[in-house]
């Protein structure tokens, strides 16, 4: 009998972008069911969920991207920055995110964005608690 393979902290990490991907589409087809069969808002819900979730999934596989640039003990000092760097990119990305989807995308519900946003941000957490 083999052992099973330790997973690195790179593994966990692909497979809590591909949890967060599951729970993107979960989260697209709630809303799209709910805005057609109870709200009847011509997909404007939904549309604006989908929008708000899809931008906290893609800000946070930016600074997962930018943490696990570098890897291993001899690159302490370069994750540390690389962690900066990351939260930097991914607080710009989500600031000028949310300003060009305002610009840009309408008809829009802002609540809706909002939901779909902090869903997601909020299954990160979640799952981050319990990678650790």
């Amino acid at each position: 009998m083999t052992k099973p393979a330790k997973r690195t902290q790179k593994d966990k990490i692909g497979i809590y972008i591909k949890r967060q991907a599951w729970i993107l589409f979960i989260l697209i087809i709630v809303a799209w069911t709910i805005d057609t069969i109870w709200l009847h808002s011509e997909l404007t819900v939904a549309k604006s969920t989908a929008i708000g979730a899809l931008l906290s999934f893609l800000t946070q596989a930016v600074f997962a991207f930018f943490i696990f640039w570098y890897t291993g003990y001899r690159a302490r000092q370069h994750i540390v920055s690389q962690l900066y760097r990351g939260q930097m990119a991914k607080w710009l990305l989500t600031v000028f995110g949310f300003a060009l989807i305002f610009i840009t995308v309408q008809p829009l519900s802002a609540p809706a964005l909002f939901i779909g946003f902090m869903v997601m941000q909020i299954s990160h957490s979640w799952m981050l608690w319990h990678i650790r």
